[in-house]
């Protein structure tokens, strides 16, 4: 089918309202599509192997140090940067993310969630977006990084604003006001940190100094460590901050949210992982690639190239289309249904975490917090069932529910 013949806006209502079909007719009408609205401009591929083999690996061309939406959001820090310093910045962050890391800290996430099925527990129905989705990865991530955990709504706030600003507000700029808040507060934590080593006499901190002198968390690590020989600048711990404020929370509830909505939109799916734990990792990895919590993400091209015969200008926007390359019926087998059958193979080939030098870093933990979440579900409430309609979150980017009303008398 030719572009004249297509007619896609990721922010009509039509694709707000069902992206992952929407998302799949356009990848295998046109993987390559030029899109111009009244506050967009920009190119989709939705080409499963461009996205993998080009897009996500050490490309000279697809830059992430601009951000990843279709307005410029940042410039070269901290994690928003391309190879080689990316991946020495990458590596500070690696180490509490190894399965040794994800082992020690399971038993905190399984102690918040059983805290969180203990109040549910007392009650017959409730939102499970509110009830676990979202305090589950929101106080993780406070624990994580070094928060206080008690204000994990106020972190949640700030992370929707922010993402709302920087990915989905066309107006250039405008995440500014609300970043100089966040940088404030984080530094001032930082701050904290930073006294404690003085009031050690540690002038030159290492991380032999976490959990010894100061906490062990990212907050501290990042105050600690070293990268290409010199310590991390405020902005780089900043930039720490904000990677754990928006990557660490809003996927993983969106990912919870999605993952037992589509079991229990089907009474068969959600009894047979009641029935059979094994198949709530399947449950995971399914969710993932059919209802992918981002949907699409950004890079910038560095000169003029030439794509599928479409002249790209420096600087032009390129979105790629997670969602499409997703549902590849030549990597799918029947990629427009839910399965919990799916071959093995097939269920760690979906991009919902990216690929190559720019996988994320937080994909174990994410895996790991789905899967106590739905394990705590099926364990406990093996009754639950859907109450009500399902509201979607706001924002084009991201795929996830803001209401899911359910019952478990």
């Amino acid at each position: 089918m030719s572009e004249t013949a297509l007619s896609f806006d990721p922010v009509s209502q039509e694709v707000l309202d069902d992206p992952g079909r929407h998302y799949a007719a356009l990848a295998r009408a046109c993987p390559f599509y030029a899109l111009e609205t009244a506050h967009h401009k920009f190119w989709i591929t939705s080409d499963y192997a461009e996205i993998k083999d080009v897009v996500l690996q050490d490309s000279p061309i697809w830059s992430f140090k601009w951000g990843n939406a279709a307005k410029d959001t940042a410039h070269d820090t901290g994690i928003v940067t391309d190879p080689p310093f990316h991946m020495a910045f990458r590596d500070v962050l690696l180490p509490g993310f190894t399965p040794k890391a994800m082992a020690a800290f399971r038993p905190q996430i399984e102690t918040i969630a059983e805290e969180l099925g203990a109040a549910m527990d007392v009650r017959k129905s409730g939102d499970l977006h509110d009830d676990l989705a979202l305090p589950l990865p929101a106080r993780v991530m406070c624990r994580m990084l070094g928060l206080p955990e008690q204000d994990y709504k106020r972190y949640k706030h700030w992370a929707d604003e922010l993402q709302e600003l920087m990915f989905h507000d066309p107006e250039p700029g405008s995440h500014k006001a609300l970043f100089k808040e966040i940088y404030a507060h984080c530094i001032a934590l930082a701050e904290d940190r930073r006294g404690m080593l003085r009031a050690a006499g540690i002038a030159e901190p290492n991380l032999s100094h976490l959990g010894e002198i100061v906490p062990d968390d990212y907050l501290s690590r990042s105050i600690c460590a070293m990268i290409e020989g010199r310590r991390l600048t405020d902005m780089e711990i900043v930039n720490v901050c904000a990677t754990f404020l928006t990557g660490g929370q809003e996927t993983t509830t969106n990912l919870i949210g999605n993952c037992v909505w589509r079991l229990l939109e089907d009474r068969a799916r959600w009894e047979a992982v009641c029935a059979d734990p094994a198949l709530i990792r399947i449950a995971v990895e399914e969710s993932l690639r059919f209802d992918p919590p981002v949907l699409a993400h950004f890079r910038t091209a560095t000169a003029p190239i030439e794509m599928h015969g479409h002249a790209l200008p420096d600087h032009a926007k390129l979105m790629f289309s997670i969602a499409g390359a997703n549902r590849d019926p030549a990597r799918f087998a029947d990629p427009d249904k839910f399965r919990l059958d799916r071959p093995r193979p097939e269920l760690g080939r979906h991009l919902s975490f990216g690929a190559g030098v720019h996988f994320c870093i937080g994909a174990p933990l994410a895996r790991l917090e789905a899967q106590i979440a739905v394990q705590l579900l099926t364990s406990r409430f093996p009754k639950l069932r859907l109450a009500g309609a399902t509201e979607r979150i706001e924002t084009w980017m991201y795929w996830g529910r803001r209401t899911l009303p359910v019952a478990w008398d």
